[in-house]
């Protein structure tokens, strides 16, 4: 049942949520939450399970709950509800993927933490999240990947899918290398694919484009803003960006 009185409770009386799922905070986001609950306070609820005599346990909200306790606030106002371990589990995975800004490998550490701690099998889970049972498994597959190679996903941005390839690669030395080559080399999901089947295909040697541009967004930017200074400073500039047979073309033409 839910009480949905606000209630104004002891931050030192509130536990976190130990099958968070969330596990990265941005630093600059966290800062800026902190700054505006140090001037106006927390003005959305936090939601908490009572386990125990005058003891919580935080099931969403856990961002203003750090950032409360970082402004130094002694209390904060709750939505006490009464939920199991587990239901208090499942909650709040459902409330960080409602909001889309989880990380697939954050959830799939959810997945495997409510398989392997609360009991929950995939079909279960399927029911109560709406994800389909194979995909549940195959995301809880994900954490078998080495914890270097999990670094590198995450640091670099790499997609589900590369993600998903690198699985294939089972000698935890060649994936680690192969995560490390895909990274420094900014492989797109195609590029991550037709390496991955050459280094699996040893009659195959394997290529890496190397020293290609990371991120072609980089480049335009770099020249819109050079242009840009160009211009106000009164040389009569034109930029242009066209396709060409072997990549793409930027013309930059200065007037006389």
């Amino acid at each position: 049942m839910t009480d949905n009185r606000i209630r104004n409770i002891p931050l030192k009386n509130i536990h976190p949520n130990p099958g968070q799922p969330r596990k990265y905070f941005d630093p600059d986001a966290m800062d800026a939450l902190t700054d505006s609950i140090e001037r106006y306070g927390v003005l959305s609820p936090i939601t908490v399970r009572e386990c125990g005599e005058n003891e919580y346990e935080l099931i969403s909200g856990e961002r203003r709950y750090r950032a409360a306790y970082n402004a130094g606030l002694i209390d904060i106002p709750c939505i006490v509800i009464d939920a199991s371990r587990s239901d208090c589990a499942i909650l709040s995975l459902l409330e960080n993927l409602q909001r889309e800004d989880l990380s697939f490998l954050e959830v799939a550490e959810s997945y495997r933490g409510l398989v392997k701690n609360e009991g929950f099998t995939s079909r279960e889970l399927s029911r109560r999240l709406g994800d389909r049972p194979y995909e549940i498994k195959e995301r809880i597959n994900l954490m078998r990947l080495d914890p270097l190679v999990r670094k590198y996903i995450r640091s670099f941005g790499l997609t589900e899918r590369q993600a998903a390839a690198l699985l294939k690669i089972r000698d935890k030395e060649r994936q680690i290398d192969a995560a490390r080559q895909i990274c420094e080399n900014s492989l797109n999901e195609s590029e991550t694919l037709d390496f991955i089947a050459g280094l699996l295909d040893n009659s195959v040697e394997p290529t890496v484009k190397m020293n290609r541009i990371k991120d072609i967004k980089v480049l335009r930017n770099t020249l819109n803003t050079a242009v840009g200074l160009l211009r106000r400073s009164g040389i009569d500039v034109e930029y242009s960006e066209a396709a060409a047979d072997d990549g793409q073309e930027f013309v930059i033409l200065v007037h006389n």
